[in-house]
């Protein structure tokens, strides 16, 4: 009876290891992971800020990327996941600072 418990125990366990392993959830806090890329974003062509945002259910938080015109070329460099954070564009077009 006890291998049995034992045998059931060991199957429990690694089932659940490997349902852990196939989640994909983010291991950093999204603000650290922003913080880490953020100059590679932006060093991209067209990028003109990036910033932390949530998809449209409003719920799950994502990496938006602005750009100041969409090019294929910066579309393809963009990943669409930063260490398990989704990665959005949005066109903001140019950005500029105000003048007094």
């Amino acid at each position: 009876m006890k291998i049995w418990r034992l045998c059931i125990g060991v199957i429990v366990a690694l089932g659940f290891a490997q349902l852990m392993a196939e989640i994909p959830y983010p291991r950093r806090d999204i603000n650290a992971v922003l913080a880490a890329h953020d100059r590679q974003l932006l060093a991209l062509p067209a990028v003109v800020g990036v910033y932390v945002g949530v998809l449209a259910d409003r719920k799950t938080p994502c990496l938006k990327v602005m750009l100041a015109r969409p090019t294929p070329e910066t579309e393809r460099k963009i990943p669409r996941e930063i260490e398990g954070y989704p990665v959005v564009t949005e066109i903001s077009g140019e950005i500029r600072p105000l003048r007094p």
